[in-house]
C-alpha cells in the first residue's frame, strides 16, 4: 500500500477550507463531550493535534506513516509511528480523521476497532465516505504540482473499492526528474456494517457536506464503550 508515497503528495492535493471544517467538526464534539485527552490514530503531519491543543484537548498522535509522523513532529506534536495495536496507553477517546477507516477492508477493521476498545476509556470518534462520495465525488483524475514536483491521481470505485493510483515526479535536475507509483485503496463500509465489527455502540452520526454538495460526503460517528 502507498501510504508514504501518499505522504509525499499529501499537501499537494489537500483541500485546506475543507480540512479545517471537518477538523473544527471533530474538535466541537470532543469539547461538547467535555474530552480533555484523546488518541488521534492515523494523525498524519499533525495539524489537527495543533488545532486541538489550542483548545484545551491533549493530542497523542499515532500513524503508520514514518514520513507523516516526522512532519508532525516538526510540529510540536507528541506523536510515533506505530500500530495503535502497539499502544499500551489508555485515553478518554480516541479519533481517527479523514478516511482513516476507509483504508481498511473488514479484517482489518475488525483487528482495528479491537485495538481502539482497548485504549479508549469512552468514546471513538471517527469519520466515514458516504457512496456518494466514493461513487461520485471521488473517481476521476486530479493533477498538482509545485516547484520540484508533479503529481496524478487517478481514481476509480468499483465492487465497493475505490482504487487511486499515486504518480510522483521528482525535480532532481534541470532535465531529470525521478518517477514513483503505487496504489491506494479506500472501502465502502456502512454503519450496519461496522457495528458488526465492534463491542462499541454507535451514540451519534453527524452527516457533513465538506465541498457544498446537496448530499453529505462524510458521516461523522460517534462510538461509545457499553
Amino acid at each position: 500500500m502507498g501510504l508514504e508515497l501518499y505522504a509525499k503528495v499529501e499537501e499537494l492535493f489537500l483541500d485546506k477550507e475543507a480540512a479545517y471544517i471537518l477538523w473544527g467538526k471533530f474538535i466541537e464534539i470532543l469539547k461538547d463531550l467535555d474530552v480533555k485527552e484523546v488518541l488521534d490514530v492515523g494523525c498524519g503531519n499533525g495539524d489537527f493535534c495543533l488545532l486541538a491543543e489550542e483548545e484545551g484537548i491533549s493530542v497523542k498522535g499515532v500513524d503508520l506513516s514514518r514520513g507523516q509522523v516526522e512532519k508532525a513532529k516538526s510540529k510540536g506534536c507528541d506523536c510515533i509511528a506505530s500500530d495503535v495495536c502497539d499502544i499500551n496507553e489508555k485515553f478518554e477517546a480516541a479519533v481517527s480523521i479523514f478516511d482513516v477507516v476507509n483504508y481498511m477492508d473488514k479484517k482489518e477493521l475488525k483487528r482495528f476497532f479491537s485495538c481502539i476498545e482497548k485504549v479508549i476509556d469512552k468514546y471513538f470518534i471517527f469519520d466515514i465516505n458516504t457512496i456518494f462520495a466514493m461513487e461520485d465525488l471521488a473517481i476521476g483524475t486530479l493533477k498538482a504540482e509545485d516547484k520540484n514536483r508533479f503529481s496524478v491521481l487517478y481514481s476509480d470505485f468499483e465492487d465497493g473499492k475505490l482504487i487511486t493510483e499515486i504518480t510522483l515526479f521528482t525535480k532532481k535536475s534541470d532535465e531529470c526528474y525521478v518517477k514513483e507509483q503505487k496504489n491506494i485503496i479506500q472501502y465502502y463500509h456502512s454503519i450496519k456494517e461496522i457495528e458488526e465489527l465492534t463491542d462499541l455502540v454507535v451514540e451519534d452520526i453527524k452527516p457533513i457536506s465538506l465541498y457544498g454538495s446537496e448530499e453529505p460526503e462524510k458521516l461523522i460517528v460517534i462510538m461509545k464503550k457499553p
